[in-house]
């Protein structure tokens, strides 16, 4: 029977203070996201597009934050941005918001103030209809799915499949598992449609995207995609 998985948003905090991102990270784990870190701007570009939402901070030891809100801005990505800065007079909040940014806080803040926030701009922007994992980005409205910036068009099928083991992306799958799982219940074929299923996948997104696990089945690993 088929089945339908929502990914947990994921949030990329761009933060050089180490006490200040620990502390983050471990709130909203605690809150379920799905959390990653990036202590400069150039690790913070490499990320930025797995990402739902961004809190940024303004100072970075590499570039501005400004900098960064600009390429996320120019390459047309989808995250949210919240901005964070000690320098939180109105002309420093105005560049921010003038430059992309979709909301702008203060140091310091309270924790349960920026979850607050974050909870607002994901009502606004999270897509159920799409899953993240590693550097795979699949979406279902229409059925590709993203390596960085580069879309590979899949088949309904195909994009099936892939969504439900990158929900599943540590286990390893039987072909009757996965027959269950992403074909209808009147689907009529055998297992072998999901040997041709996965050696199309395989085709479009790597060799190693999709590995083998003897005398069980399949196992994806995401961050194979594009090797």
């Amino acid at each position: 029977m088929s089945s339908s998985h929502r990914s947990q948003p994921r949030i990329l905090i761009v933060e050089d203070s180490l006490v200040q991102s620990s502390m983050m990270q471990s709130y909203l784990k605690g809150q379920e996201y799905q959390v990653m870190a990036a202590h400069t701007g150039k690790s913070a570009l490499e990320q930025v597009s797995q990402a739902d939402l961004v809190i940024l901070d303004v100072i970075l030891p590499d570039m501005s934050g400004y900098e960064v809100l600009t390429h996320i801005r120019e390459n047309h990505l989808r995250a949210k941005v919240i901005m964070l800065s000690t320098l939180s007079d109105t002309p420093f909040k105005v560049r921010g918001l003038k430059s992309g940014a979709d909301d702008y806080l203060g140091k310091p803040f309270d924790l349960t103030e920026l979850e607050a926030r974050i909870q607002a701009l994901l009502r606004q922007n999270f897509n159920p209809l799409e899953s993240t994992t590693g550097s795979l980005r699949i979406s279902k409205v229409d059925q590709c799915v993203y390596i960085a910036q580069k879309k590979i068009d899949l088949s309904k099928q195909e994009t099936e499949l892939l969504w439900y083991m990158a929900e599943h992306p540590e286990k390893s799958h039987s072909r009757q598992e996965l027959l269950d799982n992403v074909w209808s219940s009147d689907f009529q074929g055998g297992e072998r449609i999901i040997d041709v299923m996965v050696v199309s996948l395989r085709k479009k997104l790597g060799n190693k995207v999709i590995q083998t696990v003897r005398g069980v089945g399949y196992q994806l690993h995401p961050e194979e995609a594009g090797k």
